[in-house]
């Protein structure tokens, strides 16, 4: 074989290789399109909102096409949310920022009208928290299972699940837990609440636990949630690694596991590149961390002192691990903390960049009045009864729902007439998100009224009957009065001419 021969055969295996590494980048493309839903038009994230409750900032992307954003959150597993803002030229963007909309898979992202902006949400996340389910005239809805957001805890620790905020637009009659998967020693107990249950003897390990609701026409929903009961190992992670502002410089209340004082603390989060020792309640940490020592304890296996990091080579890099620019492997936690890991110190490289991004994002002006008024009602997972006022902006006007007494949002008002002044230039054209928890609520709020009218109207219906009954009564039992005689002669009534009348003509002859 010649030289040229060589050559000619080595630039085709060399144009075949590109080609195909073309064509499957060309299909995973399409695919990851495919795993997408376009949101509404002309709608931002509201950054400061979404992010204080639990919502994380991933990364703001240099491309200039829409699609390329998309394909930049299908390469990171954490990525569910992508919006960008447009330019003139159609599919072009001048920005592309990624989000976790989930916190412990739980939806938390929320947005708000601002003309130029693009969204796409990923299709398993729009389908469960975004889309529209069933007809919009469906008189009767499906419930919806809501069993609260995924938890951590430590082993031996016992755990209330409840189902409290789950929905429906007539009555849910049943509830019912049951372990999916995970240690079968787990122990499941009810409580006085149809809803609730307390989980007990929970040893370290994944646990998933399903609830199904069962509304009155024999409709059901169901939900699962998972139980992380933390080994040794990762309650060094989640509770002994230092607290971490972040390079970001937001200021969000977070608290997180102080192992010299072994207690929860609060502190101001930044935004962005947090680690595993961060909460969004202080029930949240203590679930987590109670009884948690820096030193070794053989009587509980809890924990011990914590290694140095370093970066692992020779491995592919999880999903909860930072990539090296060498390509060696760190916990994601330590990307930004101020200190290299990395060899290459790669870790430590983006940080003012990733800042300089959250600040645009925070900067982006949005009213946060149309913000609140379009939350939907949100009742907690208190079991007090306190009466408020929220705003529907489908039919533009105020409702009332009853308030369990915590984790309620902003849609809550004390009054009808502070409600109105507060959201009453507020429609729908300003709602991002689905529409049936306010159809649903609305629904309930139309049948009260519509239930106290109808009965108004039958009390006074009776009412009407009962008087007439007793006047026409009244009047049968009223003597006849006698014509008082004028000057001596006897006066005739008509009816004692009719009764004369009546006499003689039916005398016998």
């Amino acid at each position: 074989m010649t030289s040229l021969q060589i050559g000619l055969l080595l630039c085709a295996s060399v144009c075949y290789i590109i080609f195909l590494r073309h064509a499957e980048a060309q299909a995973f493309g399409e695919q990851c399109l495919d795993k997408f839903k376009k949101g509404r038009d002309d709608f931002v994230l509201d950054t400061n909102e979404s992010v204080k409750d639990g919502a994380t900032f991933i990364s703001s992307m240099k491309v200039e096409r829409s699609k390329d954003c998309i394909r930049a959150c299908c390469k990171d597993p954490r990525c569910n949310v992508a919006f960008m803002e447009k330019v003139a030229d159609e599919g072009m963007i001048k920005s592309c920022f990624l989000f976790d909309c989930l916190y412990k898979q739980t939806y938390v992202c929320r947005f708000v009208r601002k003309k130029g902006f693009l969204n796409y949400i990923i299709d398993s996340v729009y389908a469960s928290d975004l889309a529209t389910n069933g007809l919009p005239d469906e008189e009767d809805h499906p419930p919806v299972a809501n069993g609260g957001p995924d938890r951590v805890v430590q082993p031996q620790e016992s755990l209330t699940l409840d189902g409290i905020e789950s929905k429906d637009d007539h009555e849910i009659v049943t509830y019912q837990w049951h372990l999916v998967s995970g240690n079968s020693s787990a122990v499941i107990e009810k409580t006085k609440f149809d809803d609730q249950v307390i989980v007990s003897k929970l040893t370290s390990g994944v646990y998933k636990f399903q609830l199904t609701v069962t509304d009155s026409s024999g409709q059901s929903d169901q939900t699962q949630i998972t139980i992380l009961v933390l080994t040794p190992e990762q309650s060094e992670d989640h509770c002994l690694v230092p607290k971490k502002v972040g390079p970001c410089r937001g200021s969000f209340p977070r608290w997180h596991y102080n192992a010299a004082s072994e207690k929860c603390e609060e502190f101001l989060f930044g935004g962005c590149r947090e680690n595993l020792n961060n909460y969004l309640s202080l029930q949240e940490c203590t679930n987590a961390c109670d009884g948690v020592s820096v030193m070794s304890s053989f009587s509980s296996g809890r924990s011990g002192p914590l290694p140095a990091p370093r970066e692992v080579c020779g491995i592919p890099c999880g999903s909860s691990q930072f990539t090296c620019a060498n390509g060696c492997c760190l916990d994601q936690g330590l990307e930004c903390d101020k200190e290299q890991q990395c060899s290459d110190g790669s870790d430590e490289e983006n940080c003012e960049y990733l800042n300089d991004k959250f600040r645009i994002l925070l900067q982006i002006p949005v009213d946060e009045q149309k913000v609140r008024c379009t939350e939907h009602p949100k009742t907690g997972n208190c079991r007090d009864s306190f009466t408020k006022w929220y705003y529907s902006p489908l039919y533009e006007k105020c409702f009332r729902f009853n308030y369990g007494g915590c984790d309620g949002n902003d849609n809550r008002f004390d009054t009808e007439d502070t409600c109105m002044t507060t959201c009453k230039l507020v429609t729908e054209k300003d709602v991002f998100e689905r529409k049936e928890s306010f159809e649903y609520q609305d629904t309930q709020g139309h049948k009260g009224i519509i239930a106290i009218a109808t009965l108004l109207g039958l009390a006074i219906l009776i009412l009407l009957v009962v008087l007439c009954y007793c006047f026409m009564k009244g009047k049968k039992k009223q003597p006849q009065r006698q014509r008082v005689p004028v000057n001596g002669t006897h006066v005739h009534t008509k009816e004692d001419t009719e009764r004369l009348v009546y006499n003689s003509t039916t005398k016998p002859i």
